[in-house]
């Protein structure tokens, strides 16, 4: 009983990890795309003397820096790197690389999960738990959208035990280029798309219910 109990939570939690690092990570990727749109939009060239193209490249050399364990130390093409700006984007790295490890360790036991649900008719088990995945996220983004922030100086301090993140335009100019609101436009996607995941679950589930499966 205490097997198959360790055994169901084991299921129910790689799901849930799936689900979480997948709509990071996807965010991850599809902020290729919207970074150049947003330092467009809020013209952050005119704070850093940087082509276009250069300041692509640069976010490029960034985000394969946090992504990739192999690429250490960080070099920009164009941006310098103060000791306590490495210090920061190092200890981001780590909750990059944690975000793929646990979407690829989770993957094959989530997709198997659902794979048995499917097989088993058991979908309707599903309901709960996306209902609640798809509420609490909810809560938060109406915090977040009250004052923003203070929601990022919020989730800074709960994963970073440091103040390295405070950057120094003078130092770290590479901030100048990262508005706020392209975090904030970050957050937003990795929110919809994780409540996308909740809708389809809870869509699912309820068909799985009318079918008497």
């Amino acid at each position: 009983m205490i097997a198959r109990r360790i055994k169901a939570g084991g299921q129910w939690l790689s799901l849930a990890g799936f689900c979480l690092s997948f709509a990071i990570i996807l965010t991850f990727l599809l902020s290729y795309a919207l970074f150049p749109i947003d330092a467009e939009f809020y013209q952050v060239r005119h704070l850093y003397p940087v082509t276009a193209g250069q300041l692509y490249h640069n976010y490029v050399e960034l985000m394969a820096y946090l992504q990739l364990p192999w690429v250490n130390p960080l070099r920009l093409s164009d941006f310098p790197v103060s000791v306590s700006g490495a210090t920061h984007f190092a200890d981001v790295k780590k909750l990059f690389i944690l975000t793929w490890v646990i979407f690829i360790i989770s993957t094959p036991f989530a997709v198997r999960f659902l794979h048995q649900l499917k097989v088993r008719r058991q979908r309707y088990r599903l309901l709960w738990p996306a209902q609640i995945g798809l509420v609490v996220p909810v809560i938060l983004a109406v915090i977040a959208s009250i004052n923003f922030d203070q929601f990022f100086i919020a989730f800074h301090q709960l994963f970073f035990r440091n103040q390295d993140w405070l950057f120094d335009p003078a130092t770290d100019p590479i901030i100048l280029v990262l508005p706020e609101e392209f975090f904030m436009h970050c957050f937003v996607l990795a929110f919809l798309l994780f409540e996308t995941l909740m809708v389809l679950g809870i869509v699912h589930a309820k068909k799985s219910l009318k079918l008497g499966d």
